[in-house]
């Protein structure tokens, strides 16, 4: 193949490589056909050991250590085309030109595809590290199939010196005498193609069925063209080892031959950085493989510029605190297009503030003194004005529990939803029970008595109020505002009470021991209850009504009565005081019980 003399500018010591190789080549392909070539050393290929890449594979660890040759480059040398003489191109590409990198390790079970074995097989991506210079399909090796190749030169188990069952990865491997057997897998799979990649002579026209074989190996064909500064296509490579091997090694050769190319127009790498708790992330630092590195803005935006094309690897670092860093992603960058690579990466939410006021449905009435207690973490205590503000809350959806309500209130169900970092309110309107209307309490008491009777005793309680134009009085230990007297109706449920009688069994302070009753008319109670003297306080007693059960007075039927306040009198100086504007009706509602014996 003629090159132009535009090669020429390939460094001076792929040339002398060239020429040492030259001879080597010259001799080979001069051997007999069907004869196989004589290679000087432990091996018949053991001369293209130096030009081969090293790839140490610990199936403990999974981890695959590719070394490239360590003489020096054996690139083919620019071909100069004079008079139609041309001299011979040498394809066995070393490390200055090509990088292998190893991906996606994996091991079977032992004898999933032949028995007794491990089947061992990764990932391979060929790198082009040379500027305006293509990899092409190789002139030499004669190579199977177009594209570029790469096929392992030799295998071997190995071990680090501490034993035959492997360390860490990071020690200094030596080979050592076999323990195990391993063989390159039907992954070599040359084009894909069925039967192709099955084992072929490389270095000389042996044919590969003669028991004189020794050059007969096992391929995978890349590209067509791997473009400078680009990496190929994925390919997958194998071997099948014994379960006993716990490291080995094998030696690859990348044979192609270069050509002259023209610049490649570099691609871009963009995405967007984000978390599902925290949003958009910021400051994050995105790295590319070939080198490049980018941060995210404050949208979580990033480029990454004059990216090459090919295979790159995207990986993400200096996360914020309480982030992960996700798997790398592998792109196929394209020449002068732009990739996409979005991360969503996993975080702990960031604490934020909910804030806000508690309040009874009783007209807006505040509540100091509440406990509120956020259940993604967190609590505060309402202040004067019933507000709350809970500056530690964790993220996320969640409830508020209440605790320190006043007796009677229930809170309802309160939830919130807050944003990492963020804040959010929450007001919160409880139920409570109105409370009493000031003023002195008329109630009733309901009684089951024996025979079969229910009384109700009628109370004014003079402590639940304080009219300050009127002078205290004590009665038995008890101080407040007087009363001398009511007058009251009250109504009963025929169907359910038929009035029997007025008693007074109740228990001191009573207004008199012998008040007034009309019960001329079914259904209604007339009540005069009156006293001389200052008057008295406390829960004073009025009258006791008693009845008998009507037809409709059964067991667990509710009964209860309505009051009609016609005057309820205080005195204050010996002057007589109508204080009936002052008087609430409390009335209570009875269920009647079994009628006692």
């Amino acid at each position: 193949m003629a090159v132009t003399t535009k090669r020429a500018n390939i460094s001076r010591r792929f040339t002398s490589a060239l020429v040492a190789m030259s001879t080597v080549l010259i001799g080979a392909c001069a051997t007999e056909k069907g004869v196989a070539p004589v290679l000087p050393g432990e091996a018949p290929t053991a001369q293209f050991r130096p030009l081969a890449f090293t790839a140490d594979i610990n199936t403990k660890t999974g981890k695959i250590q590719i070394t490239a040759p360590t003489t020096g480059s054996n690139l083919n040398a620019p071909t100069l085309s004079t008079g139609g003489e041309e001299s011979p191109n040498l394809s066995l590409l070393g490390g200055d030109a090509v990088r292998l990198i190893p991906s996606n390790y994996a091991a079977s079970a032992v004898g999933a595809f032949a028995p007794g074995k491990i089947r061992v097989t990764f990932d391979v991506l060929i790198e082009n590290k040379l500027p305006g210079v293509k990899f092409i399909t190789p002139t030499w090796p004669v190579s199977p199939a177009a594209g570029v190749i790469l096929f392992p030169l030799d295998y071997v188990v190995t071990t680090t010196p501490g034993g035959v069952t492997g360390g860490d990865g990071n020690e200094v491997i030596v080979e050592q005498p076999r323990f195990g057997a391993v063989a390159p897998s039907i992954d070599w799979s040359g084009t894909g193609a069925a039967g192709s990649g099955s084992p072929y002579s490389f270095f000389n026209d042996t044919d590969c069925s003669l028991a004189t074989s020794n050059d007969c190996f096992r391929w995978e064909a890349f590209d067509l063209e791997i473009q400078p500064l680009t990496t190929s296509s994925v390919r997958t490579i194998g071997f099948d080892i014994d379960a006993t091997v716990g490291q080995f090694r094998t030696r690859m050769i990348v044979a192609a031959d270069l050509a002259a190319a023209g610049a490649v127009a570099p691609g871009t790498v963009s995405g967007v950085v984000s978390s599902a708790v925290r949003g958009l992330l910021s400051g994050v630092t995105v790295t590319a493989s070939s080198g490049q590195t980018a941060t995210t803005s404050a949208t979580g935006a990033y480029s990454l510029a004059a990216v090459n094309p090919g295979s790159r690897t995207v990986t993400l670092s200096n996360l914020p605190a309480g982030c992960t860093a996700p798997a790398a992603q592998t792109i196929s960058v394209t020449s002068g297009a732009n990739t996409v690579a979005n991360f969503t990466v996993v975080c702990t939410g960031l604490p934020g503030v909910i804030s806000g006021t508690i309040t009874s449905d009783n007209a807006g009435q505040l509540l100091p003194g509440v406990t509120v207690t956020a259940s993604t973490g967190g609590s505060a205590v309402t202040s004067a004005t019933g507000a709350y503000s809970i500056a530690a809350a964790g993220p996320g959806a969640g409830t508020l529990a209440l605790s320190g309500l006043p007796a009677g209130c229930v809170a309802p169900s309160a939830s919130y939803t807050l944003a990492s970092g963020g804040t959010a309110t929450a007001n919160v309107i409880v139920d409570c029970p109105v409370p009493p209307t000031p003023g002195y309490q008329y109630n009733t008491t309901w009684v089951n008595l024996p025979g079969g009777e229910i009384a109700v005793d009628i109370r004014i309680d003079m402590r639940t109020f304080n009219r300050p134009d009127i002078a205290d009085v004590t009665t038995t230990g008890v101080t407040g505002d007087p009363i001398v007297g009511a007058q009251i109706t009250v109504a009963y449920d025929v169907t359910k009470l038929t009035f029997n009688r007025g008693d007074d069994p109740i228990a001191n302070p009573r207004i008199t021991a012998a008040p007034v009753l009309n019960s001329s008319v079914p259904g209604v109670v007339q009540v005069l209850s009156g006293a001389t003297g200052a008057g008295i306080t406390g829960n004073v007693g009025v009258v006791r009504l008693v009845f008998n059960r009507a037809a409709g007075g059964t067991t667990g039927t509710s009964v209860g009565t309505t009051t009609n306040l016609q005057v309820i009198s205080s005195r204050n100086a010996g002057v007589v005081v109508n204080i009936l504007p002052n008087v609430v009706n409390a009335e209570a509602a009875f269920i009647l019980p079994a009628p006692l014996p």
